[in-house]
């Protein structure tokens, strides 16, 4: 590097700190300088010296893309686009939405020129989004026109040159709401227009929009573009078997062409040439540039396809991880929809079952008030008596008159809370009313539906829950008191005994009659 470039160099990192551009756009510019000169390693090597003394986020995203730029020029697929994701990430934490606009617009043709269509359209999409935000209107518009130009590309590559005019219109009247620029974006688009007809096989409306984007660049230094109107003017004529100007417009062609690292250029221009010797019949001059045309798409081949390899493998890679990751979502999912499901089925069941319970509760309530004051529940087969055999036969020598005394006598006998004593049994009870057990039992079948035991538990159950309704201190007493006062020798047994007469639980019970009274109160 000569000694005054290192000068710039060191007076541009200077400069930027202290907040002066002037030195840093000088270096910026001095890139395309040496692009011109086809000194690509020190235009990169200044475009890396950029980025390395650039403070703002702004700044190094331009710098970033002025080496994304020279590698696309040279088809260095990977490094551009390594280059200018590396940008997007930076840019994308600033409110720079003219520089986003123009990363995301870089990044579609560059997926659109390794043929990764669906990265394309994305970044397209979001070009097309950002535009729409910018409030400068002059660079909206640049934006807006730059991105539809890049869509009529795309339909290009994919042989809809029909529709990729309806794109080229769209993006001129963006274009034509510009001042600086105007004249460079129309010849583009007038190139585009003209390769579109060249296709359709409307050679004089080719003719016609080529030699109207040459004119708008004959005041501009000479570029790829105006390589393409060239290119694209020899293949009109040798169109119309107009071999002189043919070759006149593929000479200047090839001078642009050589004279540039774009790979694709020079690709479109061999191909003219190829043209030409077939049509001028000149056979040693086709041979020598098939041979070039040939190296020179095998470089291209070669490098697209192993970008693309290369994209596609990592993008099975990220497929991968992303179809684990969904899998893992989708359990979760599953199991917390399932999860959801079985609380709502409980809570429900739960609700049902507590509605249910104070139905019960106050059917048992009702019937507590009602005469007798036990309820004829259904026959219990488990008690805390136990079970004596009794011949239920009826004694053929009972009268009338016995059986109603034996009814006059139970009815005291309910009334006497001797129920409640623990060695209460059939014969104790029978001997109490100068019965036998056969009369006794038959009278207690008969009439209260129900064999001595159950009828015993039925009794005793209903003494605890009068106690429990009308005197609020036995709500407090432990389950063994309970069961102790009537007559159970434990609280599980209570328990037990008291469920299947109520369907409730003793707590139970007592948390709705606590509740019961409380409401009362209010």
């Amino acid at each position: 590097m000569k000694k005054e470039f290192f000068l710039l160099l060191l007076f541009a990192c200077l400069s930027i700190n202290a907040q002066d551009l002037t030195a840093y756009n000088k270096l910026y510019n001095k890139v395309y300088l040496e692009t011109a000169s086809k000194d690509f390693k020190k235009a990169l090597y200044i475009a890396d010296s950029l980025y390395k003394i650039s403070e703002t986020p702004t700044l190094q995203a331009k710098s970033l893309m002025l080496s994304a730029t020279l590698y696309r020029d040279t088809k260095d697929f990977k490094k551009a686009l390594s280059y200018a994701e590396k940008a997007e990430t930076i840019i994308e934490n600033t409110d720079d939405l003219n520089w986003q606009a123009r990363i995301s617009l870089f990044l579609a043709g560059q997926y659109r020129g390794v043929e990764l269509y669906n990265q394309s359209k994305k970044y397209a999409q979001k070009t097309l989004e950002i535009g729409k935000m910018i409030k400068d209107t002059l660079i909206a518009h640049k934006i807006q026109g730059l991105i539809l130009q890049e869509m009529a590309y795309y339909e290009m590559d994919q042989k809809k040159y029909k529709k990729s005019n309806q794109y080229i219109q769209q993006s001129q009247l963006h274009f034509n709401n510009i001042i600086k620029e105007k004249d460079f974006f129309t010849a583009d688009n007038e190139q585009m227009l003209g390769s579109n007809y060249y296709h359709l096989k409307n050679i004089k409306a080719a003719l016609f929009h080529y030699k109207k984007a040459l004119n708008l660049v004959k005041d501009f230094p000479e570029n790829e573009i105006t390589g393409d109107i060239y290119n694209g003017l020899a293949n009109v004529y040798l169109e119309n078997n107009d071999l002189i100007n043919a070759k006149k417009y593929l000479d200047l062609a090839q001078e642009v062409s050589d004279k540039a690292e774009n790979l694709e250029l020079k690709q479109e221009v061999y191909s003219t040439v190829e043209k030409y010797y077939i049509a001028t019949k000149n056979i040693e001059k086709l041979k020598e540039i098939d041979q070039k045309k040939d190296t020179l798409e095998n470089k291209i081949t070669s490098k697209t396809r192993q970008f693309v390899d290369e994209s596609y493998t990592n993008l099975d890679k990220k497929i991968v991880k992303a179809e684990q990751k969904s899998t893992r979502k989708n359990y979760l999912i599953v199991i917390t929809g399932f999860l959801v499901i079985l609380i709502l089925v409980l809570y429900i069941r739960s609700k049902i079952q507590q509605k249910k319970n104070i139905e019960k509760f106050k059917q048992i309530l009702r019937k507590s008030n009602e005469k007798p004051r036990f309820v004829d529940s259904a026959a219990l087969k488990e008690t805390e008596i136990p079970m004596e055999i009794e011949n239920n036969e009826v004694p053929v020598l009972m009268t009338s008159e016995t059986e109603e005394k034996l009814l006059v006598k139970l009815k005291k006998f309910e009334k006497s809370n001797l129920f409640n004593n623990k060695n209460i049994s059939l014969p104790f009870l029978a001997g109490r009313f100068e019965t036998n057990t056969k009369y006794l039992s038959y009278v207690i079948n008969t009439h209260k539906k129900k064999d001595f035991n159950n009828y015993i538990n039925e009794l005793r159950i209903n003494y605890i829950i009068e106690k429990l309704k009308n005197e609020p201190q036995y709500r407090n007493y432990k389950m063994a008191s309970l069961a102790d006062e009537v007559g159970f020798s434990s609280h599980s047994k209570f328990s037990k005994v008291f469920k299947k007469e109520t369907s409730l639980s003793p707590s139970l019970f007592i948390k709705y009659i606590e509740e019961e009274s409380l409401q009362e109160k209010v």
